[in-house]
């Protein structure tokens, strides 16, 4: 169509309010339920104009654009309403459409008030594809909106150059990491690394990072590797206009319950809980407070249950005020103590615990949490000492980590695997190792000798989940550590792969060749074969009643045995009794 006919077609849609919305749900994959839903817009069906980027651009293009999005801000919130969605409204306005000096002002807010829903509900999401020039005049426009309770995102962060400039000057609530930065996060250390970033920033900041674009089960896995908390793509739900309320119970079931790795879990931040009973006066619990200087939280325990906490800053608030003590000490802390507080079992992940602690609040984070053991009360955990030893833990994985990789190195694998043996776990033990690795050093150098390396700990990586392992002996010595009996099948794809995309790292003529001439361990000229991946797997059978330095001679074995065996794989069935 031609610009006239379309500028026809975009004047017939805001006439009659041709626009149809669509919702996309936003869900806390910690806590497994909705956040809230971002409102889409579409032109009406057989539309040249239905898409959104024909759309919106036609309005820009045509001077409309906030024209367009006011209609579309209508409508979304109309229909937000009716349909009773619950959680956040996140909508979508551009910069351009902002700072328009005709963008009319007051009018979300008038039919917010007309709808009965709060400001707060609703998030205001502004897009790095629409970069604004002045960035002081839409920080004013966006404290304008905050100032009458609305909330604010940035979306599309690390699509444009302006983002991070955004980010730092307009302190959003939300951001919204770019679906580039998501597909296939589960191959791309790159990725990974990024959101990593993010995530970290944002715990400073106080704001909220959400992933947009998730399609695949690994991607979401790797991102509540990565500390995400809020969630959205095709794999949670569709936009459409009923949408979906609740994660599909194929990504709300998990794999069987595991204590955390290197025993990081909330017990080892565990405090003996000093209690009191519901009907306790507040009187007596001041009294306590002033008598141990120490004591920050005294948890309410009708000897079944926790029930709440009550903090000494909470008492002291309420003492403060004119009349305050008079007014409250006789009364009962089951009348004031906090009943929303965190209540998690001792062997919950401090990633989850860090997750979770930072999941609802929108402006503080609480500063103790309830440990519980199977219901039971065990005690009570204070987030300062989460913060320190999950800061302990990073210094401790990166002092082992492989330098070239940034896999876990031996000190980590032998407590892998300590892990699995105080747990009793049965596993599998896949020792990778590169064939014919020398040669291929000697001819074309230790540069490309570690991208060989580098690309061998990215096919493992595939394949990492909840309950496998990879680690990096050392040199081209890689191991994948797992306890179901896919890691077979793992380990035979991850040779495929490796052979299929191989001849990247040969010239021409030796991959032709299928040789390479260099001197052999004696120093003598000779051929070798190029290089080859193979493996040597322990089974359960090997791995359940072995010590470390059993698990050390079985590898080899399996190992070595792999070596000379055509295709590189061997699964080893011997028991120690029987190689010794």
């Amino acid at each position: 169509m031609t610009a006239i006919d379309l500028a026809n077609e975009l004047d017939k849609i805001i006439t009659k309010g041709a626009v149809n919305v669509l919702f996309q749900p936003i869900f806390n994959i910690v806590e497994r339920k909705i956040h809230g839903f971002e409102a889409l817009s579409r032109g009406p069906e057989h539309s040249p104009l239905f898409s959104p980027v024909p759309l919106f651009q036609t309005a820009a293009h045509e001077g409309k654009l906030s024209e367009l999005e006011t209609l579309c801000r209508r409508l979304s919130l109309e229909q937000f309403k009716l349909r009773q969605l619950n959680g956040k409204l996140f909508i979508n306005i551009s910069p351009k459409a902002l700072l328009d000096p005709d963008h009319p002002k007051g009018m979300t807010l008038q039919l917010l008030q007309q709808l009965g829903i709060p400001a707060s509900q609703v998030v205001i999401e502004l897009s790095e594809q629409y970069p604004a020039d002045d960035i002081d005049l839409l920080k004013s426009c966006l404290n304008h909106y905050r100032n009458q309770g609305f909330l604010t995102a940035i979306d599309d962060l690390g699509a444009g150059y302006s983002g991070l400039r955004l980010w730092s000057e307009l302190a959003p609530d939300y951001v919204k990491i770019d679906r580039h930065f998501i597909q296939q996060i589960d191959t791309s250390p790159v990725k990974q690394e990024f959101v990593r970033s993010i995530v970290e920033l944002c715990q400073s900041l106080t704001c909220k990072v959400i992933a947009e674009g998730i399609e695949t089960a690994a991607e979401l896995a790797v991102l509540t590797q990565l500390g995400i908390t809020y969630c959205q793509g095709y794999l949670l739900g569709r936009p459409e206009q009923a949408p979906r309320r609740n994660m599909r119970a194929s990504l709300t079931g998990g794999h069987p319950q595991m204590l955390p790795r290197y025993g990081e879990s909330a017990e080892s931040l565990c405090c003996n809980a000093t209690t009191a009973p519901p009907d306790t006066k507040l009187k007596y619990l001041s009294d306590k407070f002033i008598s141990q200087p120490a004591l920050q939280a005294i948890v309410v325990y009708d000897g079944v249950a926790p029930q709440g906490i009550l903090t000494r800053a909470s008492l002291l608030e309420l003492f403060s005020t004119p009349y305050g003590r008079a007014l409250h000490e006789n009364h009962a802390v089951a009348e004031v103590m906090d009943r929303q507080v965190l209540q998690l079992e001792s062997n919950e992940p401090l990633s989850s615990v860090s997750q979770l602690l930072t999941s609802d609040n929108e402006h503080t984070v609480a500063q103790q949490f309830i440990i519980l053991r199977k219901g039971q009360l065990l005690g009570i955990g204070h987030t300062k000492d989460l913060l320190q030893r999950i800061t302990e833990y990073r210094i401790k994985m990166a002092r082992h980590a492989n330098p070239l990789t940034d896999l876990p190195g031996n000190v980590p694998i032998q407590e892998e695997l300590k892990r699995l043996k105080l747990q009793q776990r049965p596993f599998y033990l896949a020792y990778f190792d590169l064939c014919n690795f020398k040669p291929y050093n000697d001819i074309y150098g230790f540069c490309r000798g570690d991208e060989v390396i580098c690309e061998v700990a990215n096919l493992l990586t595939k394949y990492q989940t909840d309950t496998s392992f990879i680690g990096h002996v050392g040199g081209d010595d890689f191991v994948l550590i797992g306890s179901c009996d896919d890691i077979i099948r793992q380990s035979k794809q991850i040779l495929a792969d490796f052979e299929a995309q191989k001849s990247i790292f040969y010239s021409q003529a030796h991959w032709l060749e299928q040789k390479m001439l260099a001197d052999d361990r004696q120093g003598n000229p000779c051929h070798h074969p190029l290089i080859s991946l193979c493996v040597g797997i322990l089974t359960p059978a090997q791995t359940y009643q072995s010590n470390e330095h059993e698990l050390s001679t079985l590898s080899a074995r399996a190992k070595k045995q792999a070596k000379h065996t055509r295709g590189g794989f061997y699964l080893l069935e011997e028991t120690l009794d029987r190689i010794a």
